[in-house]
């Protein structure tokens, strides 16, 4: 990927806020599929992991 859309940065907002891929996906009505690939995408990106899995919710790395 050599740059970045607002639909990363939209879906990236989202899921720390929410918590988790699947509030996220409800809230901007859109697939789970949807969100993980954008958030690979921007993890691929910056080179490190954003999120790290705490039970069921996502929680942000200090990079992310």
């Amino acid at each position: 990927m050599e740059w970045l859309n607002y639909h990363h940065l939209q879906y990236f907002w989202t899921v720390a806020r929410e918590g988790g891929i699947a509030a996220a996906a409800r809230k901007l009505h859109v697939g789970r599929p949807a969100i993980s690939m954008q958030l690979k995408s921007l993890e691929a990106f910056f080179g490190t992991p954003l999120f790290v899995r705490r039970g069921r919710y996502l929680e942000l790395t200090d990079t992310g």
